[in-house]
């Protein structure tokens, strides 16, 4: 692992961006699609309780016939609160820590560990009810680790660029991250479909496996070529002792800048919206217009291949007009798109509505990716270098502070209504109220 003071090399930000394509295949495929659907269709139906089983135990229903009473959804929604809860405490104390003790990829290595050991662990929860709450809790500390070791990633990116630059190569990242995505998918789909209904199983379990290697296999670069700071920070001991204090005066600190302050709280909200998207929109697509594991798939590969080109175009946007106007123009977009595309099955007969919330989809992934990239590149111009990691560890707090609210309002919508469509109307409305409040943020440039 290199550290260095030098200038970093193209072959070393190249590497720092690969980080993004490595772990984004936790997140496409066991977060949003395959494992995702795996668990409310097959994991959660194994229970009696499930209500998923046909009066006639011998018929197969298909997969919005099983998800339809909602409870599989609802169940997965609410195991992202203790996940997001989680990281968003963890952050903050982590990222102090890692600032005093001078390297992060020490720090990267071992979270990027937590979670590829983690999702090895999925592999062996197999369809009966006992594997529940294990599966739950695997999630939970995988998603754990990855959240923590983009924290640390990113934090990594002023020190890499000069500020002019860093809108771009924080789009780069992130688009290689959809891309990432997007061939995982495919590998997936190739194992998935390629099996017949005897080896189904094993080939779907088997996706958690590929993206242990996934990540394991595409994070090596980053660790040899990207260099990191040198580790002449203090011991790990006294590290912790400060660490921990220095997060309420950091914390402190950040209250006290009025435009920090309200950038963080614009995106902690708009951030729900958009995490709650890409974790509850596979199972509405299975059961709303009755997509098949596959058709979501596919959805899946369009989606990463619209959020990779627009995270990665609107990154030398951002250098040019700042990332508050592109978070404003997202948002006005997503918005404008997300509503038609939520109520499609309302004003189209049902096989054109289908196809209309395919478009539309694909249409709102060209925006959640600069709205998630311009993010970190704000923070990167405004974090004190000597706190950058802390500050995204805050980042990250805000980012994860509150987004259980998203899955916990669609779950429990959903549940109250009994209706799919209304149950995903709070993401519109986390967009509206965060670009209510980023309309008041002032430029980064300017703040």
């Amino acid at each position: 692992m290199t550290t260095t003071t030098q200038k970093p090399s193209r072959r070393a930000l190249w590497s720092w961006a690969l980080y993004d394509f490595a772990n984004s295949a936790f997140t496409t495929i066991v977060i949003t699609f395959i494992f995702a659907i795996y668990f409310a269709d097959v994991l959660v139906c194994s229970a009696e309780w499930a209500g998923c089983l046909s009066a006639d135990a011998e018929a197969q229903m298909s997969l919005a016939e099983r998800l339809g009473d909602t409870r599989g959804q609802a169940l997965w929604g609410y195991s992202q609160t203790f996940i997001t809860l989680l990281v968003a405490v963890l952050a903050p104390v982590f990222g102090a820590i890692a600032d005093l003790g001078g390297r992060r990829k020490p720090w990267i290595f071992t979270f990027s560990m937590i979670c590829i050991v983690a999702t090895v662990g999925l592999f062996f929860m197999r369809p009966d009810p006992m594997f529940i709450i294990p599966a739950i809790l695997l999630v939970a500390v995988a998603n754990a680790g990855f959240e923590l070791g983009i924290v640390f990633n990113s934090s990594m990116l002023p020190d890499l660029v000069e500020k002019e630059k860093v809108g771009r190569w924080s789009g780069l990242a992130w688009g290689l991250g959809y891309f990432g995505g997007l061939v995982s998918l495919v590998v997936c789909l190739v194992l998935v479909l390629g099996s017949d209904d005897s080896t189904r199983l094993g080939a779907t379990l088997s996706t958690n496996l590929i993206v242990a290697g996934w990540f394991l296999v595409f994070m090596l670069p980053m660790f040899f070529f990207t260099p990191d700071r040198p580790g002449k920070g203090l011991p790990v001991g006294q590290a912790i002792s400060k660490g921990l204090s220095s997060v309420v005066g950091t914390g402190r600190t950040i209250l006290r800048q009025p435009n920090l302050r309200l950038f963080l709280f614009a995106r902690m909200i708009f951030t729900d919206g958009a995490i709650t998207l890409f974790s509850m929109g596979a199972t509405y697509a299975a059961i709303r217009h009755g997509m098949s594991l596959e058709q979501i798939i596919l959805f899946g590969i369009l989606l990463n291949v619209t959020a990779g080109a627009g995270a990665m175009v609107f990154g030398f946007i951002d250098d040019r007009i700042g990332a508050k106007r592109v978070i404003v123009i997202s948002l006005v977009c997503l918005i404008a798109l997300g509503i038609p595309g939520l109520t499609t099955p309302y004003w189209l007969p049902d096989g054109t509505a289908t196809w209309a919330f395919i478009g539309f989809g694909a249409a709102l992934g060209i925006f959640v990716g600069p709205l998630q990239s311009a993010g970190r590149s704000f923070m990167a111009r405004l974090a004190p270098a000597d706190q950058r990691t802390e500050y995204f560890g805050f980042l990250a707090l805000t980012g994860k502070a509150t987004t259980f609210l998203g899955p916990f309002a669609v779950a429990t919508v959903t549940i109250v209504t009994g209706n799919m469509d209304i149950g995903m109307m709070p993401i519109l409305v986390f967009w509206i109220v965060g670009l209510i409040f980023m309309l008041r943020v002032k430029d980064e440039v300017s703040a």
